[in-house]
């Protein structure tokens, strides 16, 4: 109760008032709070149950969204006399959580104040509550708990900075926020043991994995089958050895562009895809002027006009799935600014992968080392050794992209595992 007191009269309202104060410099939560006008208007508008059980998802953006997603779909699949309620806290959710089928109602989760969680929880009507991965927010937890839901963590995961457990106070305010939670899923031993220390007297803490792997290998599937690359093009670079630039930033290209030029000049049958994290005109026209002794092409002028070129620079968003189908091995973007970017998508397609030095916020790009999957490189230098060494021994490359693709279907099965858990706290 004191916990309650306390988050409820105080901490709440700083969190909102420092949201105000941030969206005067950040553009993103300046939309969040202008998509959030007229809320309670749409919640309004949630259909009764009419005698169906209903689960409400709530994530915090699309990230956590992509973790949900295969279990949301196993609902879909199975269970029509179960309805899905879809709500996420941040907008870079708000346009990918549109295109989930098989919900009834998608939208904002309102600030976690009292009333808005009485009314949020009355408005939806769950049986059972379930959050993703770490955006648990304790109004709405103690809200469901006082209607006679059931409430249920999946993906869970305290990394070890965290205040929920790296601190007293974090421990004991979050020891009662997770005693109302009646399945806590996590992700790793590592993650059992701090939620453990934690909320040490929670009877119901179990590893069950992470529906990140059933996402990607669903995703892959569907790459294989959509057909948004033509087939001349995937086969082409089929053929030879390509590698991937996958998701880059400028920060990334510092580092290995020069690394690239040299491989293509050592190895005069090696091609690669470069595909930029946001494609915009000015970056594409730097690619195709620093490539150009290469005769590079865009995508959409190969789409049209056919060709062939070493160097293909990707001028859209939406295809990298489907390009990984092409290539022999990956370098991943971002682990040279905010942490690395999926590398789960190119080694289920069979392809060892690199990427920068800050990739702790992939433990998946950790485990793909340990088994010399994955290299990671801090310069010019040590990038050159990692792509001469994929382009110098092309069948090892392949043999090391099998293994990492095994890896990922070995993790498989996490999405069945939380969704028998959930089928069963619904029942009486």
């Amino acid at each position: 109760m004191f916990f309650r007191i306390l988050y409820s009269s105080i901490l709440v309202h700083l969190l909102y008032f420092g949201f105000v104060v941030n969206s005067i410099f950040s553009k993103k939560i300046r939309q969040a709070l202008v998509d959030r006008s007229g809320l309670w208007k749409r919640y309004g508008a949630i259909p009764a149950k009419n005698g169906k059980k209903r689960v409400w998802f709530h994530v915090s953006s699309a990230g956590e969204l992509e973790q949900a997603k295969p279990v949301i779909r196993l609902f879909e699949e199975h269970d029509k006399d179960i309805e899905v309620v879809l709500t996420y806290f941040s907008p870079s959710a708000k346009r990918p959580a549109s295109k989930v089928t098989g919900t009834i109602f998608c939208d904002y989760l309102p600030l976690d104040t009292v009333n808005n969680a009485k009314k949020a929880v009355r408005f939806i009507a769950p049986d059972l509550v379930v959050f993703v991965k770490f955006d648990i927010w304790p109004n709405i937890v103690w809200e469901a708990k006082k209607y006679g839901a059931r409430t249920a963590l999946i993906d869970g995961t305290l990394h070890r900075s965290s205040k929920r457990y790296s601190n007293i106070f974090g421990q004991s305010f979050y020891n009662s926020v997770y005693g109302a939670i009646d399945l806590i899923g996590v992700v790793s031993e590592s993650d059992l043991n701090r939620f453990m220390i934690t909320a040490p007297k929670h009877s119901n803490v179990k590893i069950m994995g992470d529906t990140r792997f059933d996402q990607v290998a669903f995703r892959a599937t569907n790459a294989i089958r959509s057909k948004k690359i033509p087939e001349h093009i995937i086969d082409l670079y089929r053929k030879e050895f390509t590698l991937i630039l996958g998701s880059t930033w400028e920060a990334d290209d510092k580092n290995i562009l020069e690394p690239v030029e040299a491989m293509l000049d050592k190895y005069k049958k090696a091609r690669v895809i470069i595909v930029p994290h946001e494609p915009e005109e000015k970056r594409v026209d730097n690619y195709l002027d620093r490539f150009s002794r290469f005769a590079p092409i865009r995508l959409s002028k190969m789409r049209v006009l056919g060709g062939d070129t070493r160097v293909l620079v990707v001028d859209e968003v939406g295809v990298l799935a489907e390009l990984y189908m092409s290539g022999t091995a990956a370098y991943i973007g971002g682990a040279f600014s905010t942490g690395v970017h999926n590398v789960m998508e190119p080694a289920i397609m069979g392809l060892p992968v690199c990427f920068g030095p800050f990739y702790f916020n992939a433990p998946e790009a950790e485990d793909l080392m340990k088994i010399s999957c994955a290299y990671s490189g801090n310069n010019t230098e040590e990038f050159s050794k990692i792509f001469n060494g994929f382009a110098g021994d092309v069948q090892k490359t392949k043999m090391l992209g099998l293994s990492a693709s095994e890896y990922i279907k070995k993790s498989l099965g996490s999405d069945q595992r939380y969704y028998s858990e959930l089928k069963a706290l619904l029942r009486p």
